[in-house]
């Protein structure tokens, strides 16, 4: 049996990201691991609803035994066992991100022997979580030029403070291939979706972005438990979602939006998603891209997989590079 792997929550950026990565990996490589520390920089420290909708996820697809996943827990075990491909749904309960679950088990589901569909509830336009717009519209292109296939739909949005929202994955099994081109694009494009809210707010959001010559915008009016409005912003893999809040003009949603997108500047993909495909990188080996910057968060990722998966990341300036 492979020596059990001891991971230090509180390392690095110390968040959620570790929990999650660390659970994908054991799955992935059939290492029993425990995580301690859990967020012990956090207030409260601990396990959230959606670490913990994370791992019993994960122990769901990959079976074996899981112990400490509840609300609150800073010590968490998993021994994983074999994959197993096909139907499942996901309740986080709150407004947890649907997205950032989905991005734990994904990995995981590519390396069933069959293709899975898989239903999460949850809130799928939350701050500190992609977006479902940015999820489909820059995550999943990503993805397909590593050679996996997934397709996405959302039922129902999903808002602060209920969430309620659901999203539906069909993932067909593949093995991850090294990606030595990124396609770039220039041609800025925009969604705003909004839930329960005057149409008025969009229409303002929309008025800053074709004065600032951007002209291809897609309104989405949505239903949901709460009212919401996000804006994706993105040209190719390269993307800026901003999320409406009370006390934030509509005219500033898309402003903010604009210079999130330009600060990123002439990259391979964005500082998130570089973040977001990691894992991808590092299972195909022999990849890398140019991002605007390496965040805390970004390093603590890397130093993490380096641990289950004995590839070696570099970071030249703002250039990422997998052994």
């Amino acid at each position: 049996m492979t020596e059990m792997l001891e991971i230090d929550g509180s390392i690095g950026e110390g968040g959620g990201q570790i929990v999650r990565t660390s659970l994908t990996l054991s799955a992935l490589t059939g290492t029993p691991i425990i995580i301690r520390n859990i967020r012990a920089g956090r207030n409260p420290p601990g396990l959230k609803p959606q670490h913990t909708t994370a791992a019993k996820a994960v122990r769901s697809i990959c079976r074996g035994t899981l112990e400490g996943a509840e609300v609150g827990s800073t010590t968490l075990g998993y021994t994983p066992g074999k994959i197993y491909g096909g139907k499942y749904e996901f309740n986080i309960g709150t407004a947890g991100s649907v997205i950032l679950l989905a991005q734990t088990i994904l990995p995981i589901l590519f390396s069933a022997s069959k293709p899975s569909k898989i239903e999460i509830l949850g809130g799928t336009d939350v701050p500190k979580a992609p977006t479902y717009d940015y999820f489909e519209r820059v995550f999943v292109p990503a993805l397909s030029l590593f050679g996996l296939k997934l397709k996405c739909t959302l039922d129902k949005a999903g808002y602060f403070p209920r969430g309620g929202g659901r999203i539906t994955l069909e993932v067909n099994p593949g093995t991850a291939q090294p990606v030595s081109y990124w396609p770039r694009e220039s041609h800025l494009r925009a969604v705003i979706a909004l839930t329960g809210l005057p149409v008025g707010i969009a229409m303002r959001e929309k008025k800053i972005l074709l004065t600032n010559n951007i002209e291809e915008v897609y309104i989405r009016e949505r239903k949901a438990l709460d009212p919401g409005n996000s804006l994706l912003l993105y040209r190719g893999l390269v993307g800026a979602s901003v999320l409406g809040k009370k006390g934030l003009r509509a005219e500033e949603v898309s402003r903010v939006a604009i210079a999130s997108l330009e600060e990123e500047g002439d990259v391979d993909v964005d500082h998130l998603l570089a973040d977001q495909l990691l894992i991808y990188a590092a299972l195909a080996g022999k990849t890398s891209f140019k991002t605007s910057r390496v965040s805390k968060h970004t390093e603590t990722n890397m130093h993490n997989i380096e641990k289950f998966l004995g590839k070696h990341f570099s970071a030249d300036g703002s250039m990422i590079k997998v052994d």
